[in-house]
């Protein structure tokens, strides 16, 4: 660099909050500008791929990025060499191409090729550039037309098909997704089977412990591993080496026997073992731990690792590869012998290697950034980032630390009684030496599964010792069915089936739940009703284009035409050209399937009529009405496919046709008030009370109410008092403004004079809260968020109700994010700005990662 002290470089990046860290480095001879993300792409409204000109795209300047190419090409005018700082993987090398191919650089340029954002390695960077790999180029513009072609094909199938324009196919989205739908099927057909052992407490001179019964007469106990773990069927049925498979009486009838049993141990064996670290973190195991420790989504991990690689803090995010530069070994292992000393320390550096041979781009792991690693506490980051930023470090640290050393001492007793044999088995852990462990242990999918840091202790005991019995129950246990796939889990799935890469993980989960494809229960992923209809109707006619071995296999070749070994037109053509392309095939189904019957869908718990419908409002079921015409039942919304019965389905027809022959002709009663008839109706988001008839043509509609759960639909008082609210509670002593309580779209809640509170204890709350109760509620402080300002805007003491997360002034008018009826938005001065990110609309959390640097930006690509 000291010969180019002189020369004028300027450095294209992606994000603002990168220029700015990166320019902290620099001499005052580097300008450093962020591109945004990406500059062209291709349209939007149509396939913009000429398949039959060797698949040249069409590609257009992102909307509000005109002004940025014009700055940029008139910032090259005045220097003397361009450095494209764009991230170290096949989409950055895209940015880079796309921005060479609007700019026509005329000077010097260079890929600045770094994976973290410190002094040392952006300036050893600067002279140390590469040429722009085209290779990395044609697999990501072969990944970005594939997804196109598919989409723009496979799509408009769905739309028409299940007559819902919302719905959308996706490479890697619609395997994921049936990954989702074939394990719900597994819980659904599963056969729940009970099985039988015991439990003794027994004790010495020492301490009692637990043993579990292991053996009857000399053969083994049926345990949870003899059953099939995916349909719950006894795997031993009828087979001569069968376990003995007990029921309740006879384990009953054992324990009782062995109640005035001898007991002596008549085995002990203590065996050593050693346990290993995990390698250090690559993009997916981060998302998973992410998930599981932190309870963030992939795409909230991405966000804030995204965040922390930018402002220097770690490695670059997106990798395979869980190997450590000699820079972070030798980081690793000094912060190890500072902290805990040299006992704690490997015998030798610890290298890793990819598991997977198709592992893309020459990164290292995700670590802490530099050759001295910031401790979590002196970072000075805070919540969720700090948390994430603090697991890299301790992942980081245990990949060089020592193994932990365990005993694990296995004792096998004998209980002998009138007619009765039994061996019981106890086991416990101890832990010689922590290694590890004493910082990092990998955490686990199954709540239920104990982690490697636990310890079990035993008393120790001799062969041939006696024991006494202290209590001793039989116990029951269930098979249970399949998990449900977690956003860790199928991270997990999806990396070991070869689907997807590093940076589609989280796009892909997050693009089923935008479809409303999944939901979320607790942390499980739960397929909706759309959900089985788009795997059932591809499954069916599309099932090369959801196999996974053929999804896996084009990510392959996509490796391949970035490794320089594929060729990016002939994978295209053999996708989507010929008799058995893409095109073809699309229109030979589209001819080929029926509507009415791509509409049904097929549950394995249900068989025969009524049978359940997607339409474009969602699921639903016929009924037939008195003059043989249908009617159509929406099912309630908060019903999942797995738990619908037929008896519920009969039951919802049943309620429907006494509602339609009962309430819609002479309602469920009369309002004295009024004079006006109430009915009760059966609507999508369930039944619902209506004040009056609705006048064909009018813009007044009748008052309506929600039947709340668990209350009597056809109670005409109970009716009326959900119809006659808000209720006033009084006015307010010292404004005389009134005080209500009603019930809103976000449940139940008290007002004064536009000011809102929600109230606890559900919505039978609003009958019985009192003036003074709602006075003290609403003299507390609001907590931000959709609750508190309900999404009603307005102001609430002075201070902007829908206020989330305040950015401070900008430009002279004040930058916040808020939330209205739509979900969370940016907002400059009275202007409104859509966030970057689809999650982020409907979730705060996900909502407050935007940064200032990019809200300042969206604000000024508006401009």
């Amino acid at each position: 660099m000291d010969s180019q002290k002189n020369e004028k470089v300027l450095i294209i990046v992606e994000s603002p909050t990168k220029a700015r860290t990166i320019k902290k480095f620099l001499p005052g001879n580097y300008t450093v500008v962020a591109s945004n993300g990406h500059v062209r792409d291709l349209p939007s409204d149509r396939l913009g791929i000429d398949v039959k000109k060797g698949f040249k795209a069409e590609y257009e300047v992102v909307s509000g990025k005109g002004t940025l190419i014009k700055t940029l090409k008139a910032d090259l005018k005045s220097v003397d060499r361009l450095l494209l700082a764009t991230d170290e993987d096949r989409e950055g090398e895209s940015i880079s191409w796309h921005l060479l191919e609007l700019l026509k650089p005329s000077i010097p340029y260079q890929r600045m090729v770094f994976h973290e954002i410190t002094k040392r390695a952006i300036l050893n960077s600067l002279d140390t550039g590469r040429k722009l790999d085209m290779y990395l180029v044609h697999a990501q513009e072969a990944r970005r037309k594939l997804d196109r072609l598919f989409g723009f094909e496979l799509s408009p199938v769905l739309w028409k098909k299940l007559s819902n324009k919302k719905l959308s196919a996706g490479r890697v989205q619609s395997p994921g997704l049936r990954l989702i739908v074939e394990r719900e099927r597994e819980r659904i057909q599963f056969v729940s089977s009970t099985y039988w052992d015991a439990k003794a407490t027994l004790y010495s001179a020492s301490p009692a412990f637990t043993a579990k019964l292991e053996a009857l007469e000399g053969r083994r106990v049926a345990g949870s591993k003899d059953f099939n773990p995916t349909t719950g069927a006894f795997l031993k049925e009828g087979k001569a080496d069968a376990p003995i498979l007990l029921d309740a009486d006879t384990a009953r009838d054992v324990t009782e026997k062995l109640r005035s049993a001898e007991w002596t141990v008549a085995e002990v064996v203590e065996k050593p073992v050693t346990s290993r670290p995990a390698p250090p973190f690559i993009t997916s195991t981060l998302q998973q731990e992410g998930n599981r420790k932190l309870h963030l989504s992939a795409k909230q991990t991405m966000t804030i690792a995204q965040k922390l690689y930018e402002n220097g803090f770690i490695t670059y995010m997106r990798t395979d590869s869980p190997s450590l530069s000699q820079d972070g070994i030798e980081a690793a292992r000094k912060s190890v012998d500072e902290l805990y000393g040299n006992a704690f320390l490997s015998d030798a550096p610890r290298q890793y290697a990819a598991k997977s041979a198709s592992a893309q781009e020459a990164h290292e792991a995700i670590r802490p950034a530099g050759d001295v690693f910031i401790k979590p506490d002196e970072s000075g980051l805070h919540g969720k980032d700090k948390a994430l930023y603090e697991m890299i470090w301790k992942r980081t640290l245990a990949s060089q630390m020592a193994e932990a050393r365990k005993s694990l001492t296995s004792v096998r007793i004998n209980a002998q009684a009138d007619g009765v044999s039994a061996r019981f088995v106890a086991t416990g852990t101890q832990i010689l030496f922590p290694g590890f462990i004493r910082v990092y242990v990998e955490g686990s999918d199954d709540p239920e599964a104990a982690l490697e840091d636990k310890e079990s202790f035993l008393p120790v005991l001799k062969e041939g010792q006696k024991l006494d019995l202290e209590t001793l129950e039989a116990v029951s246990h269930e098979t249970k069915a399949p998990a449900r796939f977690t956003e860790a889990s199928l991270v997990q799935q999806l990396e070991k089936m070869g689907i997807g890469r590093p940076s589609t993980y989280a796009t892909i989960i997050d693009k089923l739940f935008d479809r409303s494809y999944v939901q979320k229960d607790g942390s499980a992923l739960v397929p909706t009703f759309v959900g089985f209809s788009v795997v059932q109707l591809l499954e069916k006619h599309f099932d090369r284009y959801v196999d996974y071995s053929f999804t896996s296999g084009m990510e392959e070749d996509l490796d391949g035409i970035a490794a320089g070994k594929i060729d990016e037109i002939d994978f295209l053509t053999r996708f989507a050209s010929g008799p058995q392309g893409l095109e073809a095939i699309v229109a030979e189904k589209m001819q080929e399937i029926v509507a009415p019957d791509a509409k049904k869908i097929d549950l394995p718990q249900l068989t025969g009529e009524p049978d359940i419908f997607i339409g474009p409002y969602g699921p639903y079921i016929i009924s037939q009405s008195d003059d043989n015409g249908n009617v159509y039942v929406s099912l309630p919304r908060a019903w999942i496919p797995a738990d619908v019965t037929k008896e519920m389905l009969e039951e919802l027809l049943e309620k429907d046709w006494k509602i339609r022959k009962d309430g819609n002709d002479g309602g469920i009663g009369t309002d004295p008030r009024t004079g006006k008839t109430v009915f009760l109706i059966s609507g999508r988001n369930g039944d619902f009370w209506q004040l009056g008839e609705r006048v064909e043509g009018s813009k007044e509609r009748p008052r309506t109410s929600s039947v709340p759960k668990g209350e009597d639909g056809q109670s005409l008082e109970t009716a009326l008092r959900y119809l006659a609210l808000p209720r006033e509670l009084g006015s307010d002593p010292a404004t005389s403004v009134p005080v209500s309580a009603g019930i809103g779209k976000f449940g139940p809640y008290v007002t004064r004079g536009g000011e809102f509170r929600s109230l606890r204890g559900g919505e039978t709350s609003v009958f019985t809260v009192t003036l003074e109760e709602a006075l003290a509620l609403l003299a507390q402080p609001k907590s931000a968020g959709r609750r508190a300002g309900s999404g009603r805007g307005g102001k609430i003491g002075g201070a902007d109700k829908t206020l989330v997360l305040s950015f401070g002034d900008y430009k002279g008018e004040a930058l916040a994010i808020h939330v209205g009826r739509y979900g969370y938005y940016l907002k400059h001065g009275k202007k409104n700005y859509q966030l970057p990110e689809a999650s982020m609309k409907k979730d705060e959390a996900a909502a407050k990662t935007l940064t200032e640097d990019q809200a300042r930006a969206i604000v000024d690509t508006k401009a």
